[in-house]
Formats: C-alpha cells, sequence, structure tokens
C-alpha cells in the first residue's frame, strides 16, 4: 500500500513538472460555411432584387431585370473640388550653434475632394423602405515643390486626373458600403478561412505532445474536407473522438497552478471551438462555462458564449439547424452593361466670367439650380479634358472679387456682418472688420455714392461708397437706427435728408433703391450747380 502511494505521488509530481513546459501553440486549420443574413427572406423563390447599377450583387439572390423582392435604386450625386490651396512652409538650415545660417521654402498643393450619392431601397416582401445618402471626402496633399508656380503647376496639369481619380475610388467606397450593407442584411455568403485555430502544446517534454499533435492532424485532415455547400454530418463522426481525447486529458491535470490551469484551458478552447464550427453551440456555451470556472482565461470563456448566443439567433432567424448549404446566385436580368450617365447632363447650364482677387479672369458654367445658394461660396461646373462635364468644383467667396453672368445678373464680394451671427461668434482674424466676412452678394444698385446688394436672397446690404465693409439692414443697429442710419448716408443732400425725417422711406428693398436712387441723383445734381 505505501509503495502504492508512493508511486501516485511520484506520478503527480512528474505531471506537475511536465506541466511546466506547457507552452501552446496556435495551430491552424480550415473551416468552411455560409454566412447567414440577418434579415433572410425565408422562401428561396422570392429570393430576387432589382437595381439600376450592376456594381449592387446579393450572395445567394437572383438579379432580375424590374420588380425584384428587393429593388435598389442608386444614383451618384457627383465629386465637388473643394478650395485648392498651396501651402507654404518656411525651412531654416541651422548650423553647430544653432544659428540659421539659410532660408528656403516649399510648397505643396491641398485641396478636398467630396463625392455623394443616394440610395433608395424597397422590399416587397415585408413593406420596408428607406432612402440612404453616402458620402465620401479625401484630401489630396502633393509632393513639395521649390516655388509657388511650380506647384500651381502641376495641379493645373492633373487636376482632371486627380478628380477623376477620387471621383473612381469614391463610387467605389459607396458601392462596397451599399454591398455589404444589403449582403449582412439579405446575402447568404460562402465563407472559408484557413486562419481558425486550436491551442496545441509546443513542448517535447509534455507527456500529452504527441497525442496533442495527432489529434489536431486529425481535426486539420477532416475540416479540410468541409465545403460550405455540402452537410457535415460525417465530420461530426470523425471529431467524436478527437473530442473525447481532449476531454480525457482535463482529469490528469487537477490543481490550481496556473501551467496546470493552462492544460485544462486548452482542452476546454479546442472542444468549444470544435462544437462551434460543428454547429451545436449549446455545447459550446458548456465548454465556455468550464473555460471561465478553470479560470486561466475567462475572457475566451466569454467570447464563445457570445459566438454561440449569436449563432443561435441566427439559426432560429433562418429558421435552419446549419450553416451549409448550396448557394444560387445569378444574373437574369439581360440588362446590357451601359456607362453611367455624367451627373451634369440634362441641366440648364449659365455662362458668367468670375474674376478672382488675383483678378484673373475665367468663363465658367454654373447650374441654374446653384445661383440661389452662391454666397460663401461657388459652385461651378467641371469638364475633364475632353469637354465632357465631369462633376462640381467649388470655390470660396473669399477668393472671388466679381461675378458677371452673360445675362446680366451680377456678384460682387461684400464684407459684412450677416444679422444672423451672434455677438461674440467672431473669427479672430476678423476682428478687424468687426466680424465682417467675404460674402457673394447680387448687385441691386451701385453709385459713386451708395451701393445696395443682397444676400442669400433675403438680407440686403447697404454699402456707402469709399467704406470697407457693409452693414446688414436686418441688422439690429440698423433697424432701431433706421432713420438716423439713412440721414448719415444722405450728408449733403438735404431734400433726401428731409424725406428721411418725414419717414418718407422704409426697410424693403423697393423703399432702399429708391432712397439709393434719389441719393445719387442728388449728388450729381449738386455737382452740375457747384460746375455752373
Amino acid at each position: 500500500m505505501k509503495q502504492g502511494l508512493l508511486t501516485s505521488i511520484t506520478l503527480l509530481f512528474c505531471l506537475i513538472s511536465f506541466a511546466q513546459s506547457a507552452d501552446l501553440d496556435k495551430e491552424n486549420f480550415k473551416v468552411s460555411y455560409v454566412k447567414l443574413p440577418t434579415k433572410p427572406i425565408l422562401d428561396d423563390t422570392k429570393r430576387t432584387y432589382s437595381t439600376n447599377h450592376r456594381g449592387i450583387s446579393i450572395s445567394g439572390f437572383s438579379k432580375v431585370k424590374s420588380e425584384g423582392t428587393l429593388d435598389y435604386n442608386y444614383t451618384f450625386n457627383g465629386t465637388e473640388i473643394g478650395e485648392v490651396n498651396i501651402n507654404k512652409n518656411k525651412i531654416e538650415k541651422k548650423d553647430k550653434e544653432g544659428k540659421v545660417i539659410s532660408v528656403s521654402y516649399e510648397y505643396m498643393v491641398v485641396v478636398t475632394y467630396s463625392s455623394s450619392a443616394s440610395l433608395s431601397f424597397n422590399n416587397a416582401e415585408t413593406a420596408e423602405n428607406f432612402q440612404k445618402t453616402y458620402s465620401e471626402s479625401t484630401t489630396y496633399k502633393s509632393s513639395t515643390f521649390g516655388s509657388y508656380t511650380k506647384a500651381k503647376d502641376y495641379y493645373n496639369n492633373n487636376r482632371h486626373n486627380l478628380r477623376n481619380k477620387y471621383r473612381t475610388a469614391h463610387k467605389n467606397t459607396i458601392i462596397s458600403n451599399i454591398n455589404s450593407y444589403a449582403n449582412r442584411a439579405y446575402g447568404y455568403i460562402p465563407y472559408t478561412t484557413e486562419y481558425e485555430y486550436l491551442w496545441i502544446l509546443g513542448s517535447k517534454k509534455h507527456p500529452e505532445f504527441q497525442k496533442h499533435h495527432e489529434a489536431f492532424d486529425k481535426v486539420k485532415a477532416s475540416f479540410d474536407k468541409i465545403k460550405y455547400d455540402e452537410p457535415i454530418d460525417e465530420i461530426k463522426k470523425e471529431m467524436e473522438p478527437i473530442i473525447e481525447y481532449f476531454n480525457s486529458v482535463i482529469p490528469n491535470y487537477p490543481g490550481d497552478k496556473r501551467k496546470i490551469r493552462k492544460v485544462r484551458y486548452a482542452s476546454y478552447y479546442n472542444i468549444a471551438n470544435l462544437y462551434y464550427y460543428l454547429e451545436m453551440p449549446e455545447k459550446v456555451k458548456e465548454y465556455a462555462q468550464k473555460i471561465i470556472d478553470n479560470n486561466y482565461d475567462k475572457k475566451d470563456g466569454k467570447y464563445f458564449i457570445k459566438k454561440a448566443d449569436k449563432l443561435i439567433k441566427s439559426l432560429e432567424t433562418n429558421k435552419t439547424n446549419t450553416r451549409h448549404m448550396k448557394v444560387l446566385t445569378e444574373d437574369l436580368s439581360n440588362v446590357p452593361e451601359e456607362e453611367e450617365e455624367t451627373e451634369t447632363a440634362d441641366v440648364e447650364l449659365n455662362k458668367a466670367y468670375l474674376i478672382t482677387k488675383e483678378n484673373d479672369t475665367t468663363l465658367v458654367d454654373i447650374k441654374s439650380s446653384d445661383i440661389a445658394s452662391i454666397g460663401y461660396k461657388l459652385k461651378t461646373v467641371e469638364y475633364d479634358q475632353n469637354g465632357t462635364p465631369i462633376g462640381s468644383r467649388v470655390k470660396s467667396a473669399k477668393k472671388c472679387k466679381e461675378l458677371v453672368f452673360v445675362d446680366g445678373l451680377h456678384y460682387r464680394n461684400i464684407k459684412f456682418k450677416e444679422s444672423s451671427i451672434k455677438s461674440g461668434a467672431v473669427d479672430a482674424g476678423q476682428m478687424v472688420l468687426g466680424g465682417a466676412t467675404d460674402k457673394l452678394c447680387k448687385v441691386l444698385f451701385e453709385s459713386d455714392k451708395i451701393n445696395l446688394y443682397l444676400f442669400n436672397e433675403s438680407e440686403m446690404v447697404i454699402l456707402p461708397a469709399g467704406s470697407e465693409k457693409g452693414k446688414s439692414t436686418m441688422a439690429a443697429g440698423f433697424v432701431f437706427g433706421f432713420k438716423k442710419n439713412l440721414t448719415k448716408y444722405a450728408e449733403g443732400c438735404p431734400t433726401v435728408i428731409e424725406k428721411v425725417a418725414n419717414k418718407e422711406y422704409k426697410n424693403n428693398q423697393k423703399s432702399l433703391l429708391k432712397f439709393c436712387n434719389e441719393l445719387t441723383k442728388c449728388s450729381s445734381s449738386a455737382t452740375t450747380q457747384d460746375g455752373n
């Protein structure tokens, strides 16, 4: 009896000794199955979709020409080019003492490209429908150049290629996002990866090393035969002795030593993972709890419980007990692939001369729909080298001096503080102008005495000749000091001042135009009389 006890004690110490070398390695094996949708169309005869864009595709569905169960209507709205800036960077070269011995400058083109698209969706099976807008934006930064001119020339020579590059990239990203959502929600996606793994003992000194590796080799050989569209009943039978082996290891390593718990952890983890890919989620949860109770790596136990619950829900939602099935994806639409129309086709264009702050004059085209939004920025039509409209370009108002339409409509850059800006919300760079910022305003009246403009089709701006900034007629200071302001503007013209005193002018466009006309005529008359 003493001999038996001694033998048992010796064996226990031997096992503990071996456990000290319980290094684990990840050994990869292949898995293959079908990712199930979150919003399945359970009747496979109704798994059809229609779309106006050839890039939209749903795995496990048939594409039809029209009236699919799922219908996707896609519109690409175009790519806008933001303000083009050429940034200047100062480079100082210093000697060992830190003294600046030379100064040079480098220049970099920085411009933002922004694209948008819209999608309308309808599910005839559930009556679900929605509209969604997608957007993508990229800020391009060029390499550096030794002069402003070289940077500018580089951009001008490559601007069409750059815009087309980001337009294509944005379109691809948006379509990819649409496909990802559509397939997660409705698609049956065949999935195969060779990067799933088991924890296998890595030390040859460990008594389980050989059997661990033999078990893994059998797992790998069996799972290599799995296909996403074939049943796995035979694989389940082949895995029974493997799972039995990993279970048999557990009682041989009792105790709370960390490396002892590590050996048990490998068995629990491997069994839980095998059950997951054998589609037995309740067994996964059972061994996930054992991982937690073993207290070697609790987070893996929690992870398996989360995966198992997700699988249970997915199988229930799809009314199935397996992720291995036939997947039919086909195109029955017989629609020829055609190039998309340019987004600026069939729109009314208006020609205008744009004069920049640098006094460069360019003939531009502006959509009729974009004229009303002229204010802080100006959107013009962009063309490729062949003269084909390919999108829009946005220019900040602060870069524009004047905009003169061929049909006579006239806009000018005016600095003023619109009435909607609250006190204190002023950019530091505008403090010197009392919060006034550059805005493009429609010309209503201009003379050598007084000027009147319209901003955003709603707010009038008065600018006395010689003034650096205008004044909004909606500003509190103008409204409550209406007579005082007009009297000041009419200085030197008694007849107009008298009309102001008699309240003959009102704070509206028609009356203020009358005021400007009469003040200008008064000034002209006074000049003529003085000349006589």
